[in-house]
């Protein structure tokens, strides 16, 4: 089977998230499943960069298309992302081999209506995974609004199949006017082999000055005003664990400045930029507790990657990791916003360590069952032979 993935960022674009590393490593494992896979993406970076690649590249089996946008900065900025693409891309694509089936990832961007402009000439069926776009919340509600009402809300309305990673995300969809019938509940995958390698203790903290036997309280991801890095911060000065350090890795989506006015300079709280690879692991190993206080969060990959690397978890129950977390038995659930709660939970995981140890435990066996990448694969492999062009 041929499967073109459509999707507007792709690694290197570490900045956006999880979409991009979610999309990489199903690709890679329908890829290792023995199927075509195609990649159309655009080449936003960060804030500040384009990706530095060719236009088109083979990246281990992979073929990747990454498409000029017309402007980096209002793809960043405003994740308006203007493709410049044409008939040329869609014939080089399918040069040796016809598409048998379209995925498309993410909501609210004109890539997913130029492909299926095409697509439909040619009769190729589509599934739609949102991941967590669908709700107009956050920022320019009315603009989402619009954007749906003008331009792009037919493309879940009419996808074959809508892709829910959770409960919570199901029922999104259903709020949407989706038939139930047409949404498929598939969680997000983990690519498990990168845990393998253990990182050496306390290397991130001594590139803090952090003292290597101080408690360390950790959010990694984007920061942005529903993730609810000012309710961690808040919590955070109320613990009993007076010596613990905070620290805060992400991007900046909207939320940084409240978050760092809330910390007034705090000498134990530490703001770093996105970090990636060795680094990435090497703070999840350090944690202590990994804190993950967001709201209207449809799955949510970090804690999940925490736990692999043998960190104890604290979520809000407005989440679908939160529900994930539940169900597993796997770590602490507060109510979003609560900070009292929220500071008593991580006091405790900081104060008794085999408490944690059992949820991490309980943890790490139900990701290798349900969210290792080739079994999410297949599932989608199943669900991809329903629909796909004959």
């Amino acid at each position: 089977m041929h499967i073109l993935h459509v999707t507007p960022y792709y690694p290197p674009t570490f900045a956006y998230g999880g979409i991009p590393r979610i999309v990489h490593g199903l690709s890679n494992a329908l890829h290792k499943l023995q199927h075509r896979v195609s990649v159309l993406t655009t080449d936003v970076c960060d804030a500040n960069r384009r990706v530095d690649r060719t236009i088109y590249r083979n990246e281990s089996g992979v073929r990747v298309w990454s498409v000029p946008n017309i402007s980096n900065r209002l793809a960043f900025k405003q994740q308006l992302y203007l493709p410049l693409l044409d008939q040329p891309y869609f014939d080089e694509i399918e040069r040796t081999t016809p598409i048998d089936i379209i995925h498309l990832h993410g909501h609210r961007h004109l890539l997913n209506n130029l492909v299926l402009r095409w697509a439909k000439k040619k009769g190729i069926p589509y599934v739609f995974t949102a991941n967590g776009t669908l709700r107009r919340h956050e920022q320019k509600v009315r603009t989402k609004w619009l954007w749906d009402k003008v331009i792009s809300g037919s493309v879940p309305l009419n996808a074959n199949a809508c892709i829910a990673v959770s409960n919570a995300d199901r029922n999104i969809h259903k709020e949407w006017g989706i038939s139930p019938d047409r949404i498929y509940t598939i969680p997000n995958g983990l690519a498990l082999d990168e845990f393998s390698h253990v990182p050496r203790k306390n290397d991130f903290k001594e590139s803090l000055n952090i003292p290597t036997q101080t408690p360390l309280v950790v959010y990694l991801g984007r920061i942005s005003p529903r993730k609810g890095v000012d309710i961690l911060i808040q919590s955070f000065k109320i613990l009993q664990q007076t010596s613990a350090h905070l620290v805060i890795a992400g991007s900046d989506m909207g939320g940084l400045k409240k978050a760092k006015e809330l910390a007034n300079q705090h000498p134990q709280i530490h703001f770093v930029d996105t970090i990636e690879g060795e680094e990435r692991l090497a703070l999840l190993h350090d944690a202590d507790v990994l804190v993950y206080p967001s709201q209207h969060e449809i799955f949510g990959l970090v804690p999940f990657e925490a736990l692999m690397m043998n960190t104890p978890v604290v979520v809000s129950d407005d989440c679908g990791c939160g529900e994930i977390i539940q169900q597993a038995n796997a770590g602490k659930v507060v109510p979003y916003g609560d900070v009292k709660q929220l500071a008593q939970e991580i006091d405790e995981l900081l104060s008794t360590p085999s408490l944690g140890r059992a949820m991490v435990e309980r943890g790490r066996s139900y990701i290798q069952k349900h969210f290792a990448f080739d079994v999410v694969a297949q599932q989608h492999v199943d669900l991809y032979h329903k629909f796909h062009r004959l």
